[in-house]
């Protein structure tokens, strides 16, 4: 059966934290809501409702975002189906932390991510071009060198 756990954020000196469901409270099996969107570590055995409640999320509530649409929150959406996060409701200094950080803090959705993944693989492939055409050049200069000086011992003999 899964509970909700939570960790301190480093990033934010701890003023939020980080909210996941767990069946021991081991982040290493663990969903949670992130700026990357759901995330899913080792194994995590959830009911058909939690599943579908994790599936629907991102339709229903859009993206994350630390202070209005955050990992708390998502705990709480498919642990009860209700929405629910103290740390932006109670405390003010932590509500205060939560908004200032929204306002750096990148926010991705599943078609960004996917996006940021094609844009790395265009990159990664133009690199290895670029390497290769390096490569390439250095043997081409070294073919050049080795030419001249067979020719120049050529000339002394």
């Amino acid at each position: 059966m899964l509970s909700i756990y939570s960790m301190a954020i480093d990033s934010t000196l701890g003023i939020a934290r980080h909210y996941y469901l767990s069946a021991d409270g081991n982040f290493n099996n663990s969903v949670g809501w992130g700026s990357a969107g759901v995330e899913w570590n080792g194994t995590v055995e959830l009911t058909e409702e939690e599943l579908k409640r994790v599936h629907e999320y991102t339709d229903l509530f859009g993206e994350y975002n630390i202070h209005s649409n955050n990992c708390e929150m998502f705990a709480w959406y498919v642990k009860t189906g209700k929405r629910f996060s103290g740390q932006t409701q109670e405390i003010r200094v932590t509500k205060f932390g939560a908004a200032l950080v929204q306002l750096v803090q990148p926010v991705h959705t599943v078609r960004s991510i996917k996006y940021l993944e094609i844009e790395k693989s265009i990159v990664n492939h133009l690199e290895d071009n670029v390497k290769e055409i390096r490569q390439k050049k250095l043997i081409e200069q070294q073919a050049e060198r080795d030419d001249f000086w067979a020719r120049r011992d050529a000339e002394r003999k």
